[in-house]
């Protein structure tokens, strides 16, 4: 289990995402957040596009407290970073504010000594296969639930496995039918269990 530090200054938990238009990081941040708001904390959730074209960065931003959120401007120290894009890992924009217990949670099948020297941070980093676990779920590439599952693992004091998918099922059969509901409570399940951490 990690544990990553609550900032103590703002009494905030933040997470930013990274993807690409298309890849989802908008509505993976939506459903962390109406997942947790499920638990009773308060949250926010937003997205900053850039160019608006499929395949275009795209950051998203999760803001998580006990108490009234009263900010909603973009993230700039977070807890946790979600690259559900690896080809995003060069980019300066990445690492922008990360501080020491800053962990980066990437979609992507090397391991987190790998993606630490990509980085070239000394960070905790965990690495989860979601393209590939979706990919045998959905038949294509669809890796929120999978990152979802893998966020409960590395900040359960925000939301642990058992509330995620008691929540998730709440949350996606309002979209989807049972047998995607069912699909994308495993690709919670999967994440959990075979995300890399070092």
């Amino acid at each position: 289990m990690v544990r990553p530090n609550r900032d103590q200054i703002s009494g905030y938990f933040e997470v930013r995402w990274h993807g690409r238009g298309g890849q989802g990081a908008v509505t993976g941040a939506k459903s962390l957040a109406e997942c947790v708001q499920g638990t009773g904390r308060n949250v926010v959730a937003f997205p900053e596009y850039g160019p608006e074209r499929r395949g275009a960065p795209v950051k998203a931003f999760n803001r998580f407290c006990d108490k009234y959120i009263r900010i909603h401007t973009p993230v700039t120290t977070p807890d946790v970073v979600i690259v559900i894009d690896a080809t995003l890992l060069a980019l300066p924009a990445i690492k922008d504010g990360a501080r020491e217990h800053t962990i980066f949670l990437v979609n992507i099948e090397k391991t987190p000594d790998q993606v630490r020297e990509i980085l070239g941070l000394g960070n905790r980093v965990v690495t989860v296969a979601a393209n590939s676990i979706s990919h045998k779920l959905f038949k294509r590439e669809i890796p929120n639930s999978t990152m979802l599952g893998a966020f409960a693992k590395v900040a359960p004091h925000i939301i642990g496995l058992d509330q995620l998918k008691h929540e998730a099922k709440h949350v996606f059969s309002e979209l989807l039918g049972a047998e995607l509901v069912d699909k994308n409570l495993q690709a919670i399940q999967q994440g959990h269990n075979l995300c890399h951490i070092g």
